[in-house]
């Protein structure tokens, strides 16, 4: 019988399809990890036509405010505040229970969306936002309810050795899901889209999110406490999570590195809409080629991380994205370039954002301990939910009185604060290492270069991580 090594070549062409980059990763994964991720599947889906870019689209159409948008921006962060008093439910009950009913609840809520060509007939086009804000507002608000369970259930199914693995291929059948979301939403949202249309995306990813709670229920785990729970057995868990003063410190940095880069997420769809007069069905089209990238670049990140530690993986991916931030300045209402650099740029943001989430989420699941899961997920859910919801609300306010300058502000604030949490962040990260700078005794005045390039080498795969 032939053997792999007797026929090499012929093994690689008849399994050719294995080396495929969701594939490769799905294949290590355990039976339940790879259930969860069909879950999500359905989950991004509904995510992106109900929470996604085309949200603020949607608002800018009926002519919602700036500041408005940035309120509607807010609310799933916001929401997520809420955890602190689920923590109870999941416990009892289990995280499958809880996000099941909380998620039914969501998509009905939703159906709210509807209404708005009958409201909008009755009493105006101001009545169209408040109905939007009020669909929005009762989907984060059940989301917020039954997403306490999320990671605790996440914590249960997935082994500490495949959380690398797992995160990277989440992302990436996220942004492959993206691309055909995106696509799909250009063609809808082509020539001059009515609120009609928008109404059409939202049917859709309610009708996606009925259905991944269907998957949800094939998950295994997620039960509920075989022993009694009390309140004060819910805050004691509590308080050995707040006790726990190194993943406080995490939580706090981890937060102010994702309000630096909603700093750019909140301004870039409303700066390429409203200030460089891009149309809608463009900047779906750049962002489903920006799903495509973090496709191809996301297992890199995950590789290097898993080989050289969550806090270096941080620091560089946030340093890409701040100069990424940085580069919106160049975009000038009127200017000649900004056709050639608008999409590179929007695309580089996207990639290192992705980067960065997914090896956030993999140094805070290696803190949590296992018998206070539930305590530790609802403390980060909390701490970092905080600073991204005021910051969209912040960025709007700017936005809405300083105009294109306000944008500008948003861009300075998204590439400083990154630039600085970048470096926080190898002080706080379990498997923290030396600067990555420093690891070749690399003088001075040329760090900066070799942070650039190993960054770029880490995204095209090019980095000994990678081999």
């Amino acid at each position: 019988m032939e053997s792999r090594d007797e026929a090499p070549s012929r093994w690689g062409m008849k399994y050719w399809w294995r080396r495929v980059p969701i594939l490769s990763g799905l294949q290590e994964l355990d039976p339940a990890p790879r259930r969860f991720l069909l879950f999500i599947v359905f989950n991004v889906v509904s995510w992106q036509c109900i929470i996604g870019p085309a949200l603020v689209l949607f608002a800018r159409k009926i002519e919602m405010p700036p500041s408005w948008v940035g309120f509607l921006i807010s609310f799933t962060p916001l929401s997520m505040l809420l955890v602190v008093a689920t923590g109870l439910l999941v416990t009892r009950y289990g995280a499958k229970r809880v996000m099941f009913v909380a998620w039914t609840l969501r998509n009905l809520i939703a159906c709210l969306v509807f209404t708005m060509p009958w409201a909008m007939a009755r009493w105006g086009a101001a009545s169209g936002g408040y109905v939007l804000m009020a669909a929005t507002f009762g989907f984060c608000l059940m989301r917020a309810v039954g997403v306490g369970g999320w990671f605790p259930w996440l914590h249960e199914v997935v082994p500490e050795p495949q959380r690398g693995i797992y995160f990277s291929s989440e992302a990436a059948i996220a942004q492959l899901l993206n691309v055909v979301i995106a696509l799909f939403q250009a063609w809808v949202l082509r020539g001059d889209p009515g609120p009609e249309r928008f109404i059409a995306i939202y049917a859709v990813g309610i009708a996606a999110g009925f259905i991944s709670t269907i998957w949800m229920y094939r998950i295994p785990g997620g039960r509920g406490s075989t022993t009694p729970v009390t309140i004060r057995s819910d805050m004691a868990a509590y308080r050995r999570t707040l006790s726990d003063r190194p993943f406080m410190l995490f939580i706090v940095v981890a937060s102010l590195c994702f309000s630096a880069t909603s700093w750019l997420g909140s301004a870039s769809v409303l700066y390429l809409r409203d200030a460089l007069g891009i149309s809608s069905r463009f900047i779906m089209i750049v962002m489903a080629a920006s799903s495509v990238c973090i496709m191809l670049t996301i297992r890199h990140w995950a590789r290097f991380a898993e080989r050289n530690g969550s806090a270096q993986a941080m620091c560089l991916s946030l340093t890409g994205h701040a100069i990424a931030s940085a580069a919106f300045l160049l975009l000038w209402p009127g200017a000649a370039w900004n056709a050639w650099l608008m999409a590179p740029i929007m695309i580089v943001a996207s990639v290192f954002g992705s980067a960065f989430w997914m090896t956030t989420h993999r140094a805070m699941l290696s803190q949590v301990k296992a018998s206070d899961r539930v305590g530790y997920a609802n403390a980060w859910t909390m701490g970092t939910s905080l600073l991204l919801g005021l910051t969209p609300i912040a960025a709007g306010l700017i936005i809405d009185h300083g105009g294109i300058w306000g944008f500008r502000t948003c861009f300075l604030i998204a590439s400083v604060g990154s630039l600085v949490c970048a470096q926080a962040c190898l002080h706080v990260a379990k498997d923290t290492a030396l600067p990555v700078a420093t690891r070749r005794n690399v003088p001075i005045f040329l760090r900066p270069a070799y942070i650039l390039g190993r960054t770029v080498r880490i995204t095209l795969g090019r980095d000994e991580s990678n081999r």
